[in-house]
């Protein structure tokens, strides 16, 4: 993995709509393409999806060092309008992103995963001068995420900070 380009961004107010999943990280992986197939399915039938607007990301709300591994929270989530009417169901939450973040641009393949968060902590954060905000950190997917070790893609990875 190549050192990632570190920007400062500052969303105003990004509305998503997500599915969460509670328990491991191993078993997020292996249920996340059923996951996104449940949102996509319900962004199609709604007529949210915007071609070349449209972001899709994942979205971490604990931190693995505090919760227990099977009591881990993801989402799997994607952007929609900010006037789109959204109905929440049993599955299909919404939610606003806002704030400040540092955002790692990493070309990573699926192994690499793992490293680019432990250099946006470790590397970035903790030696760096930012603070970490009370938020959730997600990665947006610049281009689809590869489907295996050989492969890479563009992913950023959002950090929130003061």
């Amino acid at each position: 993995m190549k050192e990632p380009t570190i920007t400062i961004e500052t969303i105003e107010t990004m509305r998503v709509i997500y599915v969460r999943f509670r328990g491991t990280y191993i078993d997020f992986r292996k249920n996340s393409k059923k996951l996104f197939e449940q949102l996509f399915s319900f962004a199609e039938s709604h007529q949210l999806i915007l071609p070349e607007v449209t972001k899709v990301l994942t979205i971490y709300h604990d931190n693995p060092f505090i919760t227990d591994a099977q009591n881990l929270r993801t989402s799997v989530a994607m952007t929609v309008p900010k006037d789109a009417v959204v109905n929440e169901t049993d599955e299909i939450s919404i939610m606003t992103i806002s704030g400040k973040f540092g955002v790692g641009h990493f070309e990573i393949s699926l192994g690499e995963y793992g490293d680019a968060w432990n250099y946006m902590y470790q590397n970035w954060l903790f030696e760096g001068k930012n603070k970490a905000r009370d938020a959730f950190p997600f990665e947006l997917y610049v281009t689809e995420p590869p489907k295996n070790f050989k492969t890479k893609s563009l992913t950023n990875i959002y950090i929130p900070v003061e």
